[in-house]
C-alpha cells in the first residue's frame, strides 16, 4: 500500500508541476486529477468484484492499487485549499462552481468506471467454461 500511494502522489505531483492551478482561476488540475482517481477507483473495484479474481489477490490489487496509487493520486486536501484561496480572495462563485462541479462531475466519472469495469470484467476469460462452446456435444449431459 506505501509503494502505491507513494506512485499515486508522484503521479500528482508531475501533473501539478506541468499544469499548476492560478490563482483566481478555476484549478482544472484538480479537478481532472480528482475525477480521474474516482473513474479509475471505481473501475478497479467493480472490475475486481465482477470477475473472478482470486479474493486474496483481489485484496492486495484493492490495497495497492485503489487505497495506495488512487488514494495517493487524488486529493482532498488541495481541493479544500483551493476553495479556501478562492473564498478568501473574493471568488466565491467560482469556489461554488468549482465545488459543484467536482462533485457532479466526480459522481459522473464514478459512474463511467463502473460501467468501464464491468465491461472490462465481461472481456476476460469465464473460468467456469473450459471448453469452446462450439466444441461442446450436445448430447453429453455436464
Amino acid at each position: 500500500m506505501f509503494a502505491g500511494g507513494a506512485a499515486g502522489t508522484a503521479a500528482r505531483l508531475g501533473v501539478e508541476q506541468f499544469a499548476p492551478a492560478e490563482p483566481g482561476q478555476w484549478p482544472l488540475t484538480t479537478l481532472l486529477v480528482n475525477i480521474t482517481g474516482a473513474l479509475v477507483l471505481a473501475a478497479l473495484l467493480e472490475y475486481l468484484a465482477s470477475s473472478r479474481v482470486d479474493a486474496e489477490l483481489g485484496r492486495g490489487i484493492r490495497l495497492f492499487g485503489g487505497t495506495g496509487i488512487c488514494g495517493g493520486f487524488t486529493t482532498y486536501s488541495t481541493f479544500a485549499d483551493e476553495q479556501v484561496m478562492l473564498i478568501r480572495d473574493g471568488h466565491l462563485l467560482l469556489a461554488l462552481a468549482y465545488g459543484g462541479a467536482t462533485l457532479v462531475v466526480g459522481a459522473l466519472g464514478t459512474v463511467a468506471g463502473l460501467v468501464l469495469g464491468a465491461r472490462i470484467a465481461r472481456l476476460g476469460p469465464d473460468p467456469v467454461r473450459s471448453v469452446e462452446p462450439d466444441l461442446v456435444d450436445p448430447d453429453v449431459p455436464r
